[in-house]
This record gives C-alpha cells, structure tokens and sequence, in this order.
C-alpha cells in the first residue's frame, strides 16, 4: 500500500508541519540585527538579492501596464470625445482687470515725463495686444498723446477677462435692474438700450469729486464671442484735483455676473488716483522786470545797438587798482647814495 494513503494513527505531527514551526521558532529566537541584515545568510530583511530582483520588477511591470492603460484611455477621453473648440473645463463669471496698473493706487507727478512714460507705454502695450486698431478706437481719450497724464484727464481702462463660453445674462429694461445699483443708471439704460450690453458704473468714494466720462459709452457690447475692444471701456476723469487722493468704485452690472465686494476684481474694482504736482514750481514765477528786459533785448535791431566797449565786457565790474610795484634792493640802495653824499670820517 502506498504511503500517501496510508492513515497515521496516535498523536503526533506531520514532517512538514514539524519544520515549518522549527523554521519560525528560530527565526523568532534571532537577534532583531540578525532579521534586519543577515551576513551568514545573505539577507536583508529577510529576502536575498534575487527576490528582491524579483520583486521589484515585477511591481515595476504591473504599474508601468495600469499607467499606460489610464494614459491610452486619457487621451482617447480628451483628443476624441470633448470637442477642442469648447472650454474643457466649465469656469465662473469673468473678473475684470485694470490697465495702466492693475493695483489699488495710482500716483504719479504730472510734471516729471519719467513717470508719466512710463504709465503711457503701458497702455499703448495693452492696446496694441488687443489687435483690433484699439488706439484709434479709443483716440478721443488721448488729446495729449499721454492718455490725459499730462493735463489732468488721466484715463484707465476697465477690461472684462474672458471666459470661454460665458454667455452673459443682461438688464434690458429698467424694471429688471436690482435695487442697489446706483443712481443714473436707469437714464443710461435709456439712453443706450435696449441691445443687451453689460453695464459699468463709476462713482467717488472718498476725496474731491471729477468729471467722469466713458469711452465708448458705460457699457459692454453682450456676445458670446467678445473680442478686442467689445471687453474694454475707457474712464476718463476730467479736472482731475491736485495734490489730493481720490478712491473710485466701479461695478458692473449683469445677471450672472455676481459683485463680490470683499476680493478685487470679482464683479468690481476699487482703486484710488493722486495727480502730485510740485507747489513750489508752481509758485516759481519770473518777476516782471526780467521779462520785460528780456523782451527789449529781442527786439532791439542790431544796427542800433551801442558799441560794446572792452571794459564793458567785464559786467560792468570795476576792478581793484594794481598793487605797488616793490623796488628791487639794488635800486633801494642807489636811492639813498643819492640823497646822502658820502663824507670823510674825521681825522
């Protein structure tokens, strides 16, 4: 009869199930150095060189295969199924956006071209990237050639970012504009209804009160497909105060575009303006007399002008007489034989 069907009978322990036990007794009684690194056996935590060859490839293997399934499935996602043509990810309304300087503060002496430069090729930069002729668009906010920063009509412009799908949803009629918007609105709805446009508003919050005017109007042209100069509109501030900070809120104003007045640029922006001029030049005026000297002097012909003498050359400045001219010892000397004629001395 064969051994594998023979039946043991008593109580005892199987060979294999015998040295299983013997095998984790003895690796339980083994120093935790011996576990950790074992130079006798070749181990390190309990695994030679080969299994862990072993093991790391095949690891290596099986996610080098789950990625590239991911990847392949991605890209099929992606490059077959969305269409390129539309936002692939759905965003909020837009912010808006503030040129020359996208900050709270704007302030600049008037006087001092190496600050106003500056703040005009910032605005020339923007207007050129919009690629729709946008400085003539915008001309009559530039009488100056300095977009109104030499002669206290400064001019910043307001730009409504784009969102890709973002169809804006309008005020049309004067009934359907909310209750907080301010007063003025409701005539310029009138005034400039009733094709959809997303209204802006301006007002002084703290400082002197200036002329405010919007170029082209105080609105944005409604498309789903606003480019170039549609997302931009020019505020103008007319007899802008010296020496003094003036803080403006502007807002604008559509159904689904919510006004968040805690973050900047989130349905409205808050900046403030200082136009510097230096009051001691202002005062700097030349007396009269000079002027009307200086006007003579042009005007006098050349054939009556009066001789210039060499003296005159000199401003008019009279000089010191020449000091004394010293005698020299030798002429000192000849002097006083002269004046005491030489005697004998007594015998």
């Amino acid at each position: 009869m064969p051994e594998d069907v023979m039946v043991p009978a008593g109580d005892y322990k199987l060979v294999k199930q015998f040295r299983r036990e013997q095998e984790k007794r003895r690796k339980k009684d083994l120093p935790w150095s011996k576990r950790i690194f074992d130079i006798d056996e070749h181990t390190l935590f309990g695994r030679t060189a080969w299994a862990w060859f072993r093991i790391v490839g095949f690891y290596l293997v099986l996610y080098s295969i789950i990625i590239l399934i991911v990847a392949f499935w991605i890209g099929i996602f992606m490059l077959a199924i969305i269409d390129p043509h539309k936002p692939r990810w759905l965003k909020g309304p837009p912010g808006l956006s503030m040129v020359p300087y996208n900050s709270s503060a704007i302030s600049f002496y008037e006087h001092l071209m190496g600050e106003v430069i500056p703040i005009a090729d910032g605005i020339d930069a923007f207007l050129n990237k919009l690629n729709d002729d946008a400085i003539e668009f915008f001309n009559e906010c530039n009488q100056d050639e300095m977009w109104g920063y030499v002669s206290r009509q400064p001019c910043v412009f307001i730009k409504l970012n784009k969102v890709i799908g973002f169809q804006p949803e309008t005020y049309d009629t004067q009934d359907d504009l909310p209750k907080e918007v301010p007063s003025g609105l409701d005539e310029t709805l009138r005034k400039y209804g009733p094709t959809p446009k997303i209204w802006i508003t301006c007002e002084v919050t703290k400082g002197p009160q200036p002329e405010i005017v919007f170029f082209p109007g105080p609105y944005y042209e409604a498309s789903e497909k606003m480019t170039g100069v549609q997302r931009v509109v020019a505020v103008q501030m007319n007899n802008m105060p010296t020496n003094s900070e003036v803080h403006f809120s502007c807002k604008v104003w559509a159904r689904n575009i919510p006004i968040d007045n805690k973050f900047q640029g989130k349905g409205q922006l808050k900046f403030a303006m200082h136009v510097r001029v230096d009051t001691a030049m202002e005062r700097a005026d030349p007396p009269a007399e000079m002027n009307t000297t200086a006007a003579s002097v042009v005007t006098v012909p050349m054939a009556t002008q009066p001789e210039i003498k060499p003296e005159d050359r000199r401003g008019g400045l009279e000089l010191p007489p020449a000091p004394p001219k010293e005698d020299d010892a030798k002429d000192r000397n000849l002097d006083e034989a002269k004046a005491e004629p030489m005697t004998e001395p007594p015998s």
